[in-house]
């Protein structure tokens, strides 16, 4: 008996230190920075605070959101999962972009926070405002930054895997609970009141 209960215990010590080491090597195996800087052209000149790239060319059980503090650090100061849309032509693994209303489809471009807002079912979530030809309609389809309790339900990242499509995300940027809260201190903290999104897909 003292044999199995140690047993469980050194698996459950072995998982735990396995969880802690790779937080850490998907925290620092985020974004490229220096190619993002040359590649990528943001329109909006509205000064900003704190950047969150999304890459949603990664599996969304692994994290794909990532935080910088106004690109001071090529370092992350958080990174957490989001849920792709939904809508038509949508995989576990592979999302399609769209800007039309009703696609319930995620889109791509450059997009500023703007304040927080209340949903139908009483849920606090962040409003954006889109600024690249691919994310135009944001506002009036309603895509925000909000909890999921699907996105919170993992406690730790399986490398190369993927949530079930669900209308958790109907084109909304769906994160866990704690991801959402980081962003809104990112918020609270921003001394010009502006933080950037840039969602994008890396085509390999």
């Amino acid at each position: 008996m003292k044999k199995y209960i140690f047993r469980i215990l050194t698996g459950l010590v072995v998982l735990f230190l396995g969880f802690m080491c790779y937080s850490s090597i998907v925290i620092e195996s985020g974004p490229d920075l220096v190619f993002f800087s040359k590649t990528h052209k943001w329109d909006n000149p509205a000064y900003a605070d704190y950047l969150i790239l999304v890459d949603f060319s990664r599996p969304s059980m692994e994290d794909r959101l990532f935080i910088y503090d106004g690109l001071k650090s090529s370092e992350p100061i958080h990174s957490g999962v989001v849920l792709h849309g939904c809508g038509e032509g949508n995989t576990p693994s592979t999302p399609k972009f769209s800007n039309e209303p009703g696609s319930n489809c995620s889109s791509l471009g450059d997009y500023t926070l703007e304040g927080l807002t209340t949903m139908s079912d009483g849920m606090e979530a962040i409003k954006l405002k889109g600024w690249s030809v691919t994310n135009s309609n944001v506002e009036s389809r309603g895509i925000l930054i909000h909890p999921s309790k699907l996105a919170s339900s993992l406690l730790f990242n399986i490398p190369g895997a993927n949530f079930p499509l669900s209308s958790a995300s109907k084109g909304c940027f769906a994160v866990s609970y704690r991801t959402f809260d980081k962003i809104k201190q990112c918020m609270n903290d921003s001394k010009s009141h502006k933080v950037k999104l840039v969602a994008y897909y890396k085509s390999f």
